[in-house]
């Protein structure tokens, strides 16, 4: 469902199974910074890109660890038009070098329709 106001309505029905599409999410800590990998499975050739969003606890709005969150986008990978080339899935990394020693930050995938619906796909979190 969809209000029609970013892109034609989108039946959820579509996309029910989009949680299938990222697997087996990990952060690492690697010198100074955080590197996100990923299995992603593409077998809906209408995502254009995953979002990476993130949010730091004990921020503004995410005081408590157990409270809901406030997430930024942080940066995007394209994935229109990856080819599985004889394989189930590929593997997908992203790099967050804007991130502080000490904290605590947890990361979502969004999976971004060519319709402009974004919906989460994966979340971890990581102590820095």
């Amino acid at each position: 469902m969809g209000c029609g106001l970013k892109g034609n309505p989108v039946s959820l029905s579509a996309v029910s199974d989009h949680r299938q599409i990222v697997q087996n999410m990990k952060a690492v800590s690697s010198g100074d910074a955080v590197i996100l990998k990923w299995d992603f499975y593409n077998k809906d050739t209408k995502i254009n890109y995953i979002a990476i969003e993130r949010s730091e606890v004990g921020s503004a709005g995410n005081e408590c660890k157990d409270c809901p969150r406030t997430f930024e986008r942080v940066g995007q990978v394209p994935v229109k038009g990856i080819k599985l080339e004889n394989k189930e899935s590929n593997i997908l990394s992203f790099t967050d070098k804007k991130v502080v020693q000490g904290k605590i930050y947890n990361y979502r995938l969004m999976l971004c329709y060519d319709s402009g619906v974004c919906l989460e796909g994966s979340s971890t979190e990581i102590k820095f």
